[in-house]
């Protein structure tokens, strides 16, 4: 009995999945055209040293979008999500700096007149269970 015991907790353990789930639910954009890029920020030092998680392409269907990811470690995170219009995977900008493309954050965080979002208007927490946020492009 104690073999059948531990050989099933042994083989629940190497099924078991580290971490949790983030999904970002993405909406708002009137048009299908491009993609989006979304940035996930695992922590406030990824954020000042410019080092997303990744920077992951996702279609467009009907303004809007749905990206997962499994396996994150809880922690403060954000997310950023821009409207990549010509598929070229760059935030293209004007020549005097500004972004062509427009860009959303978690929290509804704005960008800041030079510059973007602060990380304490973006930052949620992510625990132990999966966790959904929405994104609106306004």
């Amino acid at each position: 009995m104690r073999i059948g015991l531990l050989l099933l907790l042994l083989s629940a353990r190497l099924f078991a999945q580290d971490g949790t789930t983030l999904t970002v639910s993405i909406s708002g954009l009137d048009s299908d055209k491009g993609q989006f890029i979304v940035s996930v920020w695992p922590g406030e030092d990824s954020w000042k040293n410019k080092e997303p998680l990744g920077r992951f392409p996702v279609p467009i269907v009907n303004g809007g979008a749905t990206w997962t990811r499994d396996g994150l470690a809880a922690g403060p995170y954000a997310v950023t999500v821009y409207h990549d219009k010509n598929s070229n995977a760059k935030m293209d900008r004007h020549w005097y700096g500004p972004p062509k493309e427009k860009g959303a954050a978690s929290n509804g965080a704005k960008a800041q007149t030079f510059g973007p979002p602060k990380w304490e208007d973006m930052m949620f927490e992510l625990g132990a269970e999966p966790k959904t946020i929405d994104i609106k492009f306004e």
